[in-house]
């Protein structure tokens, strides 16, 4: 399922027995540039657990999980023409991390992952299929249209696409729901025009949700993960998932957002 399957959430998670929290809210301008705004928020215990880690590597206990320097070589691996632009590191009783904002030159080379970057010390990979991709056309009417590719999740036994695996047990939640607890993952698009119309069903003003996806919410039924397994189709694993609450998550291959 796209939300585990491709979300590097769950592999960090696994990895440091913690979690955190991501969004990214991009700023489009009619011709093509932007911003890329990201917040990245590491819990106590996962970056106490990533401490560990980091001495058992020898490394100090300065360690900062998620640096200045990996978040601008971050950077080349959105796209060309996308910069660091600048970054602030977080330290609350919540957790730590790093707001960073980079810039873009033209959206339709930019390419973005769905999920986090790893932690300092982890790998994570994300393929080329698991990215979002983007195209800016101009309108007859003078506007411009951004077209959003979204990666396709597999189904269940009757359709098509990558197999799930096995049906989850109940010991199985049992172990996620700590490891993920408070784990949230969003991405969000703003034109910086008005905006004239959008075939996603989530906007709040002009900003407009590709998906929010709250982990705690989808681990509390414990049907969940068994009645999407089950899915014949994808339109069956849409109307499983309209039934999550909270849950806002865009499953068509394209959407549009159009704004002058």
């Amino acid at each position: 399922m796209r939300y585990l399957r491709v979300l590097p959430l769950l592999a960090v998670a696994v990895t440091t027995s913690g979690c955190f929290q991501f969004s990214s809210l991009l700023v489009v301008k009619p011709d093509g540039s932007g911003t890329i705004e990201q917040r990245m928020m590491f819990t106590q215990a996962a970056v106490a657990q990533l401490r560990q880690l980091a001495a058992l590597g020898g490394g100090t206990q300065d360690f900062d999980p998620f640096s200045e320097e990996q978040a601008r070589d971050a950077a080349a691996a959105l796209g060309p023409g996308v910069t660091y632009v600048s970054s602030a590191p977080l330290d609350t009783v919540d957790g730590m991390g790093r707001e960073i904002r980079y810039a873009f030159t033209d959206i339709n080379s930019l390419r973005l992952d769905q999920g986090p970057p790893g932690p300092a010390g982890v790998s994570v990979q994300s393929g080329s299929d698991d990215r979002v991709s983007f195209k800016l056309t101009r309108q007859p009417s003078g506007n411009a249209l951004l077209t959003i590719s979204v990666p396709q999740m597999p189904v269940g036994p009757g359709g098509s696409g990558s197999p799930l695996p096995g049906p989850a047990s109940a010991e199985q939640l049992a172990l996620l729901k700590p490891m993920l607890a408070g784990a949230r993952v969003q991405i969000d698009i703003e034109p910086a025009g008005q905006l004239v119309r959008t075939s996603s069903p989530f906007v709040t003003g002009k900003r407009v949700t590709l998906l929010d996806v709250n982990i705690d919410a989808l681990l509390s039924d414990e049907t969940l993960l068994r009645r999407l397994q089950a899915a014949g189709t994808p339109e069956d694993t849409k109307t499983i998932l309209k039934s999550v609450p909270g849950l806002k998550l865009n499953l068509d291959p394209e959407l549009t957002i159009e704004f002058q």
